[in-house]
Parts: C-alpha cells; sequence; structure tokens
C-alpha cells in the first residue's frame, strides 16, 4: 500500500483521531517498514512531538491499528526531527525498492538482500528520502538514500555487518 494511502487511512480512523486530539503539535515525521516480515499493506507510522522530544508510532496491520506507547526518540542530542513533506514525496515506496535493487544489481551485484529495511524520513541535509538498508548474504548493509521527489540516488555506503562489532 502506498505511504500517502495508509497516512490517510490512518488519519481516518478513531484511534488516530482520539490521539491526535491530546497531541495537536505532533507532526508526521517517518514510515517504516521491514517488507520481509510485514504485509503489503502494513507500515508503522510516526508521529513526532517536538514539545515532549517524544514519538508516538502508529502499527497498520491490514485493516487493524495499534498505538504504541509514546517513546523516547534514538537520535543524537543535537539532531532535529523534520517533518515529512508529504507533497513532496512522488516516488511511491515500490518505486524506491525498484530503483534500490537496480543500482543494488548494477553496483553491488555480490551483495544481494536477504533483509530490507526501509524509512521515509525528512533529513536536513538531503530533505524527504527513502532511507534503504539491505542486509546482503555476504555479511554487508549496503545503504542507499533516495530522494523521495526525484528518485535520483543521493548517498550510498556499503559495510561489512562485522565493522559493527565493538572490540
Amino acid at each position: 500500500m502506498d505511504i500517502k494511502f495508509a497516512l490517510k487511512k490512518l488519519e481516518e480512523s478513531q484511534e488516530f483521531k482520539q490521539w491526535r486530539k491530546n497531541n495537536k503539535n505532533a507532526y508526521f515525521s517517518y514510515a517504516f517498514k521491514i517488507p520481509q516480515e510485514m504485509g503489503s499493506n502494513d507500515w508503522q507510522l510516526g508521529f513526532y512531538d517536538k514539545k515532549k522530544d517524544k514519538i508516538t508510532t502508529f502499527v497498520t496491520v491490514g485493516d487493524n491499528i495499534q498505538i504504541r506507547a509514546e517513546e523516547e526518540i534514538f537520535k543524537k542530542e543535537d539532531m532535529k526531527v523534520n517533518e515529512i513533506e508529504l507533497g513532496k514525496v512522488k516516488i511511491t515506496f515500490d518505486n524506491a525498492i525498484a530503483k534500490a535493487n537496480e543500482f543494488q544489481e548494477k553496483n553491488f551485484p555480490k551483495d544481494k538482500s536477504i533483509k530490507t529495511i526501509a524509512i521515509l524520513q525528512n533529513l536536513t541535509k538531503l530533505g524527504n528520502v527513502w532511507n534503504i538498508t539491505y542486509v546482503t548474504e555476504a555479511f554487508n548493509t549496503l545503504n542507499m538514500k533516495i530522494d523521495a521527489s526525484t528518485g535520483k540516488m543521493l548517498e550510498h555506503n556499503l559495510a561489512s555487518i562485522l565493522s559493527f562489532r565493538k572490540e
């Protein structure tokens, strides 16, 4: 399901409307999906409240909506959590994955994905991006940041999973 449709469906739900009454300042800050573990219509949609510096995540599974308890956000102290500018998001999740697959096959053919982590977010230096990470058969992570307006590959990085170990 396209992110815009999923968000619209969420915003029309009673659960969201009830939550929104007490959280007027929170804004849409991320969408998250692991396609291998979630259904095609399933999303985690996050809303950030700057005053509280906390995030509320809504999990959509089919027609069911679950609200997770408000939680601390995982970020560096000086990092800003930006609102996603939905009007500028022209590239769908499926298009972003197709572009990521094409890039991986052309540039890193030995690094086939066994798990995909996709996040739509608004990064201060890059704007709205599909931040897609592949965990690969070769024990690497391939991270790609794809412009959510144009589909252009903005950044990419290949790193060994083993490099994340602490000595």
